[in-house]
């Protein structure tokens, strides 16, 4: 499609300029790299997913053999390629408006990354106004995030185990219409932190509400050290692709995926 070709074309610019300075001004030792050790969950709820379950929903980076998941082992080597470049490990996803596919792509992502045995992952669920990440794995958490931040959860008692790989969910919770107060708070701004410094070998992939429509993601956005940004092919405008770019931060910004391709054999395709 030629409008969004051009605006993933300028996307491709701004990423080269801000992966350029990036490398000029951030640099990290492979050899400091920390490997994952065995993971205990004994203090996380334990959901297992059934297969079934992943295909039907489309998680199919979680289908051993599945061709379809090899698109995201393609996604989640250069996305983390790039994040040890510049020591980042908290990634962000993000959509000009609402059914690009983000959250979907967020889940396959942080489960493909999951899978490599190098990183555990936190899957995070931060599109308070219609959370779903919990719908794709298909769990129905009794606590989401909303309980924490009205005092009656701990971080513990809401983490989900869905038994994919090292991977833990943390959902949401019920919708919350006024979330971008919530994501301003000096108990979100500490929970922000928690979650990139508690463990060195973890990615947290935060999924958050379209840049266009509220300014959730904008004001947590802060928080985060990369972000991609999910265009829907035949959906999306230029306009609505360029003004989206233009939000994000140059030094955080890594790229687009094009997600729902007419190409027959791929659901999405990193530029």
């Amino acid at each position: 499609m030629e409008l969004i070709q051009q605006a993933l074309d300028k996307a491709k610019k701004q990423r080269d300029a801000a992966a350029e300075q990036a490398s000029e001004n951030i640099s990290i030792d492979d050899d400091d790299h920390t490997a994952t050790k065995e993971i205990s969950y004994s203090q996380t709820r334990q959901v297992d997913t059934p297969e079934s379950v992943l295909l039907k929903n489309k998680l199919v980076a979680g289908i051993e053999d599945d061709p379809r998941g090899d698109v995201f082992k393609i996604l989640r080597t250069k996305v983390v390629q790039r994040m040890r470049t510049t020591g980042a490990n908290v990634l962000a996803i993000t959509s000009p408006v609402s059914g690009a596919g983000k959250s979907l792509t967020a889940a396959n992502l942080a489960i493909s990354i999951a899978m490599d045995a190098n990183y555990s992952v936190l899957l995070a669920d931060l599109d308070f106004r219609n959370p779903s990440v919990h719908q794709y794995f298909g769990l129905t958490p009794e606590y989401g995030l909303i309980d924490y931040f009205e005092g009656s959860q701990t971080i513990s008692e809401i983490l989900i185990h869905p038994g994919l790989e090292s991977l833990v969910v943390l959902p949401a919770g019920r919708p919350l219409n006024r979330s971008s107060d919530l994501l301003t708070t000096p108990r979100m701004l500490e929970l922000a932190k928690e979650l990139k410094h508690r463990y060195s070998d973890r990615i947290v992939v935060v999924d958050l509400p379209p840049l266009l429509q509220t300014d959730d993601a904008l004001v947590f956005m802060p928080n985060v050290d990369a972000c991609l940004l999910i265009v829907a092919e035949g959906e999306n405008t230029e306009d609505e692709v360029q003004r989206s770019i233009e939000l994000i931060d140059e030094s955080k910004f890594m790229g687009t995926v094009l997600n729902k391709s007419v190409e027959e054999d791929f659901s999405a395709r990193y530029y």
